[in-house]
């Protein structure tokens, strides 16, 4: 991603340019498409992101031939999230400039950067105190009896861990979810490896631990240190909506002018929400 540049017309063609976030930042977890699903891109500086979906689908019917067809309406609904604003200024020296490693440097520390922060607030932004701002997935509060939330279960021990997963595996499933993946810190995954049965043999086989693209049940792990310790979460993509900016990248030698430096400044926006919460799964893995 280049985002330095330089004109000799300033004021109509400042060294500012826009990077969709997919090409930017394409390894942050929100934009991955077996966790959620990509919506509209946020335009401008929009505080707030509305998405129609269908809550109710339509009904297919068995009719005779030549027999009239039953009108069969789908419920329409609409979700509704506030937008993070995430922003990152470095400054660098000119003479940095000439360097072209140096340029890939600053230039790859900040794209971590911004993943980084677009993990935090998707994974794990607590809620917000003015009911404006998404919580993050792992967050967002569990079901309770007719109270909305996600489906969680906390095994008793460790060993019921793997038992635990696929019970909420199943219970998302039973509810319209459909399991895209599962997403957990590594030290989580290398607690659920060092699970053994009663004979000693490991209930995850070798080759699945050693495997580049594990899965678990047939599904897709995915590993992101942004996930709360000892939190297992199953994602069902097409039941969380995500929007995310172009990414702005500025860079300006005014502000830093005595120094002999510049500033490079990115800002983007990311929001999310969830239709149905009650869809994605959360295991509490046991301390002991």
């Amino acid at each position: 991603m280049a985002v330095f540049k330089t004109t000799t017309t300033k004021g109509a063609f400042p060294d500012a340019q826009f990077i969709a976030a997919r090409d930017a930042i394409p390894e942050a977890i929100a934009l991955n498409p077996i966790v959620a699903t990509q919506s509209v891109v946020i335009s401008g500086d929009a505080p707030r992101v509305n998405v129609p979906y269908v809550s109710v689908d339509p009904t297919a019917n068995v009719v005779a031939e030549g027999a009239e067809i039953a009108t069969s309406n789908p419920a329409l609904n609409q979700i509704s999230f506030g937008t993070h604003k995430i922003a990152l200024l470095v400054p660098f020296s000119n003479e940095s400039l000439r360097y072209e490693d140096a340029v890939t440097l600053i230039t790859d520390s900040a794209q971590k950067a911004l993943v980084a922060q677009a993990d935090h607030l998707f994974l794990a932004a607590d809620a917000d105190t003015n009911g404006v701002l998404p919580t993050g997935i792992a967050k967002i509060p569990a079901a309770k009896d007719s109270t909305a939330g996600v489906t969680e279960v906390t095994p008793a021990s460790k060993a019921k861990t793997l038992d635990a997963v696929l019970d909420v595996l199943a219970q998302t499933t039973d509810k319209g979810a459909t399991p895209t993946s599962i997403v957990m810190r590594f030290s989580t995954w290398a607690q659920l490896m060092a699970i053994t049965a009663s004979d000693g043999r490991p209930l995850i086989e070798p080759d699945v631990t050693a495997s580049a693209t594990p899965r678990l049940f047939n599904t897709p792990v995915i590993f992101d240190s942004q996930v709360p310790e000892n939190t297992i979460l199953t994602m069902s993509a097409p039941d969380v909506i995500v929007s995310v900016s172009d990414i702005a990248a500025d860079t300006d030698s005014s502000a830093m002018f005595t120094s002999d430096s510049s500033l490079l400044r990115m800002t983007m926006r990311l929001g999310f929400g969830v239709a149905k919460p009650e869809r994605l799964g959360r295991v509490i893995v046991p301390t002991k």
